[in-house]
């Protein structure tokens, strides 16, 4: 089913993250890391859709969206950027994407994130982040964003990760077997990633050659 729902704030989150929050219809209901077919009702964009994780919380009043604009694509991102309170996007009903087998490590490259951003302040809600690591991988410091959101949550076991340049604050390297053996002592617990097709099949990779099950990598696209 498609919902129509109103724009009620744009916010950046860094030079082309935005945060959208959006009206809630009644009703409308799903839980942390569900993702839903996102449209916009404008000239020549009838026929695209993108899927987008919901980034907050199932109780909110309110429906979140952090995405990712890429003007360079001339697509529904692009215009994302350009949204301003009062429009109108249309929605689906939401669908399953993360499948939690217990506290883990979750990596992510960018706005691969998130589907983990909803999941961790769930978890947090319900007191249960203890045994929870994230790796956020990004290309520069002005890439990252909720660093300190995710600080506040997770202490020592968030890791910001630039793999273009070093910053205080942030781990320097790209996703690889060498990498996570530095950062990572137990290989034998769930893992989830989530970020650009190429990052993703690397953390697998590297995953599996340091002797991870298989079966408890979650991955997401």
């Amino acid at each position: 089913m498609e919902h129509a729902v109103h724009l009620k704030n744009s916010e950046a989150l860094n030079h082309n993250v935005v945060r959208l929050t959006l009206d809630r219809p009644a009703g409308y209901a799903f839980t942390a890391g569900q993702a839903i077919d996102f449209k916009l009702p404008r000239p020549g964009l009838e026929e695209k859709v993108s899927a987008f994780t919901f980034t907050g919380l199932a109780t909110d009043p309110h429906l979140e969206l952090t995405i990712k604009c890429y003007p360079e694509h001339h697509g529904i991102t692009e215009q994302v950027a350009s949204l301003k309170a009062g429009d109108t996007v249309l929605i689906s009903d939401p669908f399953d994407t993360v499948a939690l087998k217990g506290p883990g490590v979750f990596i992510a490259g960018g706005t691969g994130v998130t589907p983990f951003i909803a999941v961790l302040r769930q978890l947090q809600v319900e007191k249960k982040l203890a045994g929870n690591a994230l790796f956020h991988f990004n290309r520069t410091k002005a890439d990252a964003f909720l660093v300190n959101e995710f600080s506040a949550m997770l202490g020592r076991d968030f890791h910001g990760v630039l793999s273009q340049e070093d910053a205080p604050g942030f781990l320097h390297g790209a996703v690889n077997a060498d990498f996570l053996r530095t950062h990572i002592r137990d290989f034998q617990q769930p893992f989830y990633t989530c970020g650009p097709e190429g990052f993703v099949l690397a953390v697998k990779n590297a995953l599996l050659e340091l002797g991870a099950d298989a079966e408890l990598i979650d991955v997401q696209f």
